[in-house]
């Protein structure tokens, strides 16, 4: 069977020595795959595919211009030991085109910050927040949207499947380990994900807002998990949480890199805000902010990206300088760091990742539960790593490797 799904996986795989790369756009080549029109026999492939010298996206094998399902049932799917999952991140390295890579991440160029609290720009500082200090990270991408139920739960089924995750009492734990990773909606209402014994599914409609009710431990995997899926090297280790900030997977982002993309390189980049020094309904989701979303069983999440200019109460595209949206509210977001509340009088200058070890890990970002002062930049929060809250939920990060 081993056999077998290895020669499968070569059939795909072949693709990757075949290709030569996506031509420029040019006349006679609409779909911009560069192949002339003339000889090209699928002129709608996705941006980025890879092709062969017709045109065809490798792994195409039932000739329908694209790659899916179907070539994973022709493939003999799990006949032959070939797992979904394994297929996905086939079509990844061959075509580009069923699991976008790095897709959904904004550069954040590197630099440096005073990070913490400015009270002569209009900030009210708590302890935490000082003194201010200045830091210095490495250019990094930073997920534009916090991470969603949809995507979660794309997650928790590929992760059940292989035998990674555990449900018991409703609540979904690391398999061969008693770290919980989140709950579904069983035991808390506020999670918007279900479990029927055998697959994991989304609450209708709430699919492409913030997951929630997910721990520390549990967005750590789901970075591990992307990292495989997008042929990365992951991160954490699931032994003992421990990071490798030199691997190229996805991370949960330092404290520092948080603050860094949060203020976004504006012209004042000491507001309050990401947007300046004052809140108001029409900029982020924070309690009672008046959007449509109010209504109903908690929580009042907001889609991710909602305040694009066509939100309600009415404003402009709330996305920072650095195009990044929900920064400030809707979900507190978890960052890699354990939490001190002096760690600010003794952090190091280069790429500071939080103190060796303590009891709670970072939040930050505010969240539709909180009133409006605590979206501010500087502001911090933390919670224990196994905490899973109805406004917690979080963002990734990788390096840029450029």
């Amino acid at each position: 069977m081993q056999a077998e799904r290895l020669a499968v996986m070569g059939i795909l795989a072949v693709g990757l020595v075949l290709f030569e790369g996506v031509g420029e756009v040019r006349a006679g080549d609409r779909d911009g795959d560069g192949v002339p029109d003339g000889l090209d026999v699928c002129d709608n492939t996705p941006a980025g595919t890879a092709v062969d010298l017709l045109g065809r996206p490798y792994g195409d094998l039932d000739y329908d211009c694209d790659t899916d399902l179907d070539d994973y049932a022709m493939l003999g799917g799990a006949a032959t030991g070939l797992l979904l999952d394994d297929f996905a991140i086939l079509q990844n390295a061959v075509t580009g085109a069923l699991v976008p890579g790095i897709s959904g991440m904004a550069p954040i160029p590197g630099g440096e910050l005073a990070i913490g609290c400015h009270a002569e720009m209009g900030d009210v500082c708590l302890p935490d927040e000082l003194p201010v200090h200045d830091i210095y990270v490495d250019s990094f991408l930073m997920g534009i949207y916090e991470v969603t139920n949809a995507q979660y739960c794309e997650y928790l089924n590929s992760a059940y499947r292989r035998g990674l995750i555990r449900v018991l009492t409703g609540i979904v734990y690391k398999n061969g380990g008693y770290w919980p990773y989140c709950d579904t909606n069983s035991v808390d209402s506020h999670s918007r994900i279900h479990w029927d014994g055998e697959v994991f599914t989304v609450t209708p409609q709430k699919e492409f807002h913030p997951v929630v009710e997910v721990s520390w431990y549990g967005a750590a995997a789901y970075a591990n998990w992307l990292s495989k899926r997008h042929l990365r090297t992951p991160c954490y280790s699931l032994s003992n949480w421990t990071c490798d900030f030199a691997a190229d997977g996805y991370r949960l982002p330092t404290e520092a890199e948080w603050e860094y993309a949060a203020r976004g390189d504006d012209a004042y980049p000491y507001d309050a805000y990401p947007w300046g020094f004052s809140y108001s309904e029409s900029k982020a989701n924070y309690e009672f902010s008046g959007d449509p979303y109010e209504v109903g069983p908690l929580p009042w999440t907001t889609p991710v990206g909602y305040y694009d200019g066509g939100q309600v109460p009415a404003g402009v595209d709330m996305a920072n300088g650095y195009g990044l949206y929900d920064i400030a509210g809707n979900v507190w977001e978890w960052c890699h760091d354990w939490y001190d509340a002096d760690y600010y009088e003794y952090s190091s200058y280069d790429n500071p990742s939080g103190p060796y070890e303590a009891t709670y890990r970072v939040l930050r970002g505010g969240a539709w539960s909180d009133a409006g002062e605590f979206l501010r930049s500087a502001g911090r929060n933390r919670d224990w790593p196994n905490a899973r809250y109805r406004a917690v939920g979080f963002r990734l990060v990788i390096r840029d490797s450029n």
